[in-house]
Parts: structure tokens; C-alpha cells; sequence
């Protein structure tokens, strides 16, 4: 009987040290935050929240997108990795902004521990068409 115990100890001290570990080990640091900054507008990921903050800072008429890409695996064995858009559709024009501020903040759920970037571009207006390229960060982890 007194074995039993002991056996029943030492297997649910095993198991709360298991849990512990995978839930240290499931848990992942945020990387760094990242920006793309132009004359016209700033972009930039806070991967602690997952928050994407744009401000357009040119009253040019134009509108400043923002939007978040995740590196992924493509092709036979990821021999052919690619940037794919996960998060688009976070904007800011001059006359718009959050909490009275001059910047638009969008909150994302992003997996944890993935490798992204933001991108930014103007465009002619809400809805409208790109104008010029897409700009994009360095990578970070979200």
C-alpha cells in the first residue's frame, strides 16, 4: 500500500514537471517592433499585441495602407519560400485616427513565433487604386 503511494507520488510529480515544461516551452518572446517610415506615411508592427499603427502624414490626398505578411513555405520541401499577406485592410488618411490621435491603430490576432513583416503603400483614396509600390520592413517575429 505504502509503494502504491509512492508510485502515485512520483507519477503526479512527473506530470505536473511535464505540464510545466510544455507550457514554458509553448510560450514564445515576442520579437522586435518594425517600421516602414516614407515622407508620406509610417507603418509599424508591435508583435506584443499584435498591433499595426499607420499614419498618413501628407495631406496629398492620397491614403496610406498598411499590411502584414507572414513567411510561408512554398513548393516541393519549402524549397520556394514566399512573403504572403495574412493582414491587409488597416488605413489612414489625414482626417482620420483613433482616439482623437492622427493614427490609425488595427488590432490582429497573428500565431505566435511566426516570421512577418509590415508593408505599406498610398493609394488614391479609401477603396481606391494603388499608387506607387509596396514598401516593406525588415522580418521580426510576432
Amino acid at each position: 500500500m505504502k509503494m502504491r503511494r509512492v508510485v502515485q507520488a512520483v507519477l503526479g510529480l512527473v506530470a505536473s514537471v511535464g505540464m510545466v515544461m510544455g507550457m514554458q516551452s509553448a510560450a514564445s518572446a515576442s520579437g522586435l517592433n518594425v517600421s516602414v517610415s516614407k515622407s508620406w506615411g509610417t507603418s509599424t508592427f508591435y508583435p506584443d499585441g499584435d498591433w499595426l499603427y499607420v499614419q498618413d502624414t501628407d495631406a496629398d490626398g492620397y491614403t496610406v495602407y498598411a499590411k502584414i505578411q507572414e513567411w510561408q513555405c512554398s513548393g516541393y520541401d519549402c524549397q520556394a519560400p514566399k512573403w504572403v499577406d495574412i493582414r491587409t485592410g488597416c488605413y489612414d488618411t489625414t482626417s482620420i485616427g483613433d482616439n482623437g490621435s492622427p493614427i490609425r491603430q488595427c488590432n490582429y490576432d497573428v500565431a505566435e513565433n511566426q516570421t512577418v513583416r509590415v508593408c505599406e503603400a498610398r493609394y488614391t483614396g479609401v477603396g481606391g487604386s494603388r499608387y506607387g509600390s509596396w514598401y516593406c520592413s525588415n522580418e521580426t517575429k510576432s
